[in-house]
């Protein structure tokens, strides 16, 4: 072969598929499943229903095979009726030898008997089918819902590091899998064991010797099984991973398609992005080759064992241990018997599948949240006065090792002083925001508000204290009194309007055709910068905290704007313990003490050097 698909070529991918993984690649363990039973445990009635129903279903489905015996034996052959005889002789039940055997000899009441069993498992299955429902969306509120209050309790670092279009994707699609698992997977896995094990009962009653042959096949069936499972589970981990990285530069390139088209980079986007579609299509090739062959190795073991099966019953026939009926309902149940092991098998693959969608779930939920249940920096103290002292004393930040950006800084700030932070790009300005309200924790020393070590302090109350006005402001995309009331959903219409007067966009508000009530559009694109800003500065009005922390909010402001929402600030400002991040000097012109930062250091700077 010449071009890409060379002989070595092909050598070396199959090679890299039937490669053993990595032990990071399969160490699945069963328990994290454990782990996810408290979701599906206030469902266990509608599960014991379930299984009550299976069973009944799969006890009836297993006699269809048979009738082939009762139709040859009985009702054409006329020779069954010793073997009733014997069987209910040896049970002691005499008493039924001859209505059982007028009704295996009746064509007609053989036939209505089938027709009422497969009316009974109709009937059963509609009911499953609605049960399977309703489980399928109860777990998959109740994982889904559960993960998302997990993701929203993640340390900041964690979440700056995995980005918006990767978590979407664990949150949706890893969440279908366990779903798929608890209402899909288990349930068909359960009614094919049983099936499997009921069939298997009457197929010993018929022939033990054959059934003892048949049983000591399904070893080989298992390990084809044990070859492929690990496999497929490392390339579909491998698969889900591209899926979500790829979910998430969707989601940077839809959201950054301005600075795209200004560029004139969308050939370059696309062909990124096709690098990594590329890859996850030779992923999911890899596993369906996996797939393809462990089928095809499955069928080939179930022919060769139906093969010998006929063979050892043609020869039990001649020496008379058997009855044409009998090989007949025993090539059924044979046949039977390998769909059941293939469908388990199948199942089996996919759950491989699933395991993987499982492991990345169990490691959503190991991330060890920043307040709640299980958090290790979460306090328990509240304060019923905040007066809004500040203390840092001693503290140092890094990002990385050995590259402090706060290095052993102590300063005190009291209750209404107006601190502007300012220093070089990179100086570490936001860091030290961020400590104030545990977005971050210092490697060493302590943050104090009043007489508390913020340590100590539950970091939800600690964060209701205070208010942020940022240089990129998030708006949702809902209504402007909506985001205005964002951090306090309680608050009166005459609340919010007073919150925009005092943040001088009241008058502009009402210029809207629907006011208050207008959308604002995905981050509040239908406003301008200015308005947005006006708008987050009367949500801090609103919420009407102890301390205001502001980063860079007049950066992007032309001079006239600026001009009003200094006004706004100054307003905001009053009676509250201010950090203002600005390189702007007329902002800077609101504070009662300049902090300038520089090589993790702060050092305040006197009225005379401003």
């Amino acid at each position: 072969m010449n071009g890409e698909w060379s002989q070595k070529k092909v050598a070396d991918y199959l090679s890299e598929i039937f490669k053993k993984p990595e032990s990071r690649e399969t160490q699945f363990r069963y328990r994290d499943i454990l782990f996810f039973i408290p979701f599906v445990r206030p469902l266990w009635k509608l599960g014991v229903i379930s299984l009550i129903l299976t069973i009944v279903t799969t006890g009836l489905g297993s006699l269809l095979p048979l009738s082939s015996k009762v139709f040859i034996d009985f009702v054409i052959m006329k020779k069954g009726g010793q073997q009733v005889e014997n069987f209910l002789v040896s049970i002691g039940l005499t008493s039924l030898i001859h209505p059982i055997q007028y009704i295996l000899g009746s064509v007609n009441i053989v036939i209505l008997l089938i027709l009422i069993i497969g009316i009974i498992m109709g009937l059963i299955r509609i009911v499953q089918s609605i049960m399977t429902l309703r489980l399928q969306q109860e777990i998959t509120f109740n994982i889904q819902t559960a993960l998302f209050d997990r993701v929203l309790r993640f340390p900041m670092s964690v979440l700056k590091e995995k980005q918006v279009g990767y978590l979407m994707s664990r949150v949706s699609n890893d969440v279908s899998m366990l779903q798929y698992f608890f209402s899909s997977a288990v349930p068909q896995l359960l009614t094919n064991t049983l099936y499997f094990l009921f069939s298997f009962g009457i197929l010993f009653t018929l022939s033990s010797r054959l059934s003892l042959i048949l049983l000591g096949l399904l070893p080989v069936w298992g390990l084809i099984n044990y070859f492929f499972a690990s496999r497929v589970r490392a390339v579909s981990y491998k698969d889900m991973e591209r899926q979500a990285q790829i979910s998430k530069d969707m989601q940077e390139i839809f959201s950054g398609v301005e600075v795209i088209k200004t560029h004139v980079s969308e050939e370059r986007e696309v062909a990124k992005l096709s690098v990594k579609i590329r890859n996850l299509f030779r992923t999911r090739i890899k596993t369906t080759i996996l797939s393809s062959l462990s089928a095809h190795s499955m069928r080939a073991s179930k022919l060769i064992t139906t093969l010998l099966i006929v063979w050892l019953s043609v020869h039990e026939i001649e020496k008379g241990r058997m009855t044409i009926g009998d090989m007949t309902a025993l090539m059924a149940y044979v046949i039977y018997l390998s769909g059941l092991a293939g469908s388990i098998s199948g199942m089996f693959l996919t759950l491989q599948t699933v395991f993987a969608g499982i492991e990345r779930l169990t490691e959503m939920f190991n991330v060890v949240p920043e307040f709640g249940s299980g958090a290790t920096d979460n306090g328990q103290k509240t304060a019923d006065v905040v007066r809004g002292d500040i203390r840092f004393e001693n503290v140092s930040f890094s990002y990385k090792k050995d590259k402090p950006v706060l290095e052993d800084i102590s300063f005190t700030v009291c209750s209404g002083d107006v601190i502007a932070l300012t220093g070089a790009s990179g100086a570490g300005k936001t860091t030290l925001i961020n400590l104030l309200i545990k977005f971050n924790l210092p490697q060493s020393g302590s943050i104090y508000l009043d007489d508390y070590d913020l340590k100590e302090l539950d970091t939800q109350w600690l964060r209701k204290q205070a208010g942020f006005v940022s240089q990129d402001i998030f708006l949702f995309n809902d209504t402007i009194e909506a985001n205005i009331k964002y951090g306090k959903p309680s608050a009166s219409q005459n609340a919010v309007i007073q919150a925009a007067r005092d943040a001088n966009i009241h008058n502009e508000i009402e210029k809207f055709q629907d006011g208050y009530r207008t959308m604002v559009g995905e981050r509040g694109v239908k406003l301008s910068v200015g308005q947005r800003q006006r708008i987050s500065i009367a949500r801090a009005f609103l919420r009407d905290p102890r301390i205001l922390l502001c980063d860079e909010p007049t950066s992007a402001l032309d001079a006239e704007t600026e001009s009003v929402l200094k006004d706004s600030l100054k307003k905001l400002a009053q009676n509250r313990t201010v950090f203002m991040i600005t390189h702007r000097m007329s902002v800077a012109d609101i504070a009662t003490r300049v902090f300038l930062l520089e090589r993790g250091r702060v050092r305040e700077q006197k009225t005379e050097d401003r």
